[in-house]
């Protein structure tokens, strides 16, 4: 397999900056995985704040406490937990993704021998 679509399938299927790390590019791999990481973490911090809000309104008895009852309230969070939800840093992770994609397969087709 060709170094250019090695190094863009690793970012593409594995982690942003994984064909970087493949093509010997340490810091830019470095560089796309740990801003992505960052990103991945702050989106997950508003996914546990949705979830704590909602067992917080079970604990309070605002969600009766039955399994459709709180299968109902994750699926469809209350308006106070929705508000949590903005998920903000998602558009800015799919940037990150193809960007990554698209430099670690430049970064391959610069590595390719010439042929004359």
């Amino acid at each position: 397999m060709k170094q250019d679509l090695k190094a863009a399938l690793l970012t593409a299927i594995v982690y942003p900056g994984a064909g970087h790390f493949s093509l010997k590019k340490h810091l830019i791999g470095a560089i796309f995985a740990g801003v992505f990481s960052v990103l991945l973490i702050l989106t997950f911090q508003d996914i546990f704040a949705i979830a704590q809000c909602t067992a917080n309104e079970i604990v309070n008895g605002k969600i009766p406490m039955s399994v459709t009852a709180i299968l109902k309230a994750a699926q469809q969070p209350s308006n106070a937990c929705a508000q949590l939800a903005e998920y903000k840093y998602v558009p800015l992770m799919i940037i990150i993704w193809v960007l990554s994609i698209a430099d670690a397969y430049r970064l391959g087709r610069k590595a390719l021998p010439t042929k004359k």
